[in-house]
């Protein structure tokens, strides 16, 4: 998820051939991931290229800059969220601290939260059109959950030649659910999930975050003349 940037002020595949050994900082990343949420370490062993795909993720593979991890668990109660750079402080991503997010679906919300990453300079973009009273609440909403729609066919596409191993509980809901299977097409998730009390998407929390954080704030349009 997304943390919008009204709340702050959340190469698709690179070869683990390309990534460089001198990866320190992604790996102390990593490392300290794995330290925070140790339920997590089982599932894959370093040298499984999703493992070496973090690693670089964190230093900087994806946006040109390196990603810090955050330990505290999302402050939205979402499973995974990120933030943008902001001013002196950079990106960083989380994931639950709780048993309720599978050891597989973090590693899934790791590389989904990487993936929408990419998308900040969108997201920002929108916040502030709706921030100039451009966009309504519900315009809003919808274009920040196809942003994540997008983040995740990324992530589907780095799932593709390297799944993640099936648990013996087959209580990976997110994976299983939006990494595994073909999703949707833009147009179909757009009608059928970007939608209000959607449980397939991040729709209210946006729409919500809208209402609280950047309505209060949209400068009063002029009136139209008669």
């Amino acid at each position: 998820m997304k943390i919008p940037f009204a709340i702050l002020l959340f190469s698709i595949f690179v070869p683990t051939t390309v990534m460089a050994q001198g990866n320190g900082f992604g790996r102390r990343q990593v490392k300290q991931i794995l330290a925070d949420r140790p339920d997590m370490k089982p599932v894959i062993e370093r040298d499984h290229p999703i493992y070496q795909w973090v690693v670089a993720g964190f230093e900087g593979s994806l946006l040109g800059q390196r990603i810090y991890w955050n330990a505290n668990s999302p402050t939205t109660g979402r499973p995974a969220e990120h933030a943008a750079a902001y001013g002196h402080y950079p990106p960083f991503i989380s994931i639950s601290g709780g048993s309720e997010t599978t050891p597989v679906d973090k590693w899934a919300a790791v590389v989904f939260e990487l993936c929408n990453l990419k998308n900040d300079d969108k997201f920002a973009q929108l916040a502030k059109e709706a921030g100039a009273g451009k966009l309504s609440a519900d315009e809003y909403a919808t274009e920040c959950v196809m942003l994540e729609y997008d983040a995740q066919l990324l992530t589907q596409k780095v799932f593709q030649d390297h799944p993640l191993p099936d648990s013996s509980h087959g209580k990976d809901g997110w994976y299983n659910a939006w990494v595994k299977p073909v999703l949707p097409t833009a147009e179909v998730f757009r009608k059928k999930h970007a939608v209000p009390g959607s449980p397939r998407c991040n729709y209210d929390f946006f729409r919500t975050t809208y209402q609280s954080h950047i309505a209060p704030h949209i400068p009063p349009q002029p009136a139209e003349s008669p």
